[in-house]
């Protein structure tokens, strides 16, 4: 697995049975193979790479293991920044719309109240929409890997994060924004007030235009409006 998750990394190619191998192991996402025709290695793929441990990288989605303070300066959290800007992004579009929502305390995300009724919108009226998840400690974290060792596995309240953390946290939004917008047609952001601070000073840093509709059930009508708009 790890020899399949390296040939990827690098932009290699593998065989079929190595395709069949990488699915069920969960280095490779199925559902932007499926989905998207795209090959991704997923966070578990890149940290076999990097000699973790197979029994921590499959724990259950919902086990915490990243708790406590300062996780964006956690080792895991850093190499997680490595991959993400190393190699994740970039396997991000080309696409229509780059819609931006917050994660949640449920683990995955995908589980929560407020990330079905956005997924709803998203599969009743988004044409080409990539979802990702602004997330404190792991900055972003891309709709389908939300059930992957580290995102699956931490608990981090924004309260906690610090105004070192903060910074640290914008020019990761910041570099990932600028990887990112030249790929899509349009930037949508939904986001409560914390997090949508943050993206805001990312967005202003970076001088990137970008749609926002307010992060409240009774408002997604609008988020509905601008996904159709888009």
């Amino acid at each position: 697995m790890e020899e399949i998750a390296t040939i990827l990394l690098s932009g290699g190619g593998i065989s079929e049975k190595e395709m069949e191998l990488g699915l069920k192991a969960l280095i490779i996402d199925p559902q932007y193979l499926y989905y998207k025709g795209i090959k991704v290695v997923t966070p578990i793929g890149y940290y076999l790479t990097k000699g973790y441990s197979v029994d921590l990288l499959y724990l259950p989605p919902g086990t915490q293991i990243l708790t406590g303070e300062r996780l964006f300066f956690h080792p895991i959290v850093r190499e997680y920044f490595d991959y993400l800007f190393g190699y994740l992004l970039y396997k991000m579009g080309p696409g229509e719309t780059a819609l931006f929502t917050p994660c949640s305390k449920v683990k995955p995300y995908r589980d929560s109240f407020m990330y079905k009724k956005i997924e709803s919108i998203i599969n009743k009226y988004g044409r080409d929409v990539w979802r990702f998840v602004v997330s404190e400690p792991l900055i972003i974290v891309p709709r389908y890997m939300d059930v992957y060792f580290p995102a699956a596995h931490y608990d981090y309240p924004p309260e906690k994060v610090t105004e070192e953390e903060k910074e640290v946290y914008i020019e990761g939004l910041k570099r990932a924004l600028e990887i990112l917008a030249p790929n899509f047609e349009k930037i949508i952001y939904t986001l409560p007030r914390k997090h949508k601070a943050i993206f805001e000073r990312a967005l202003e840093e970076a001088q990137i235009p970008a749609h926002y509709t307010p992060y409240n059930v009774y408002y997604f009508p609008s988020l509905r409006q601008a996904l159709m708009n888009a």
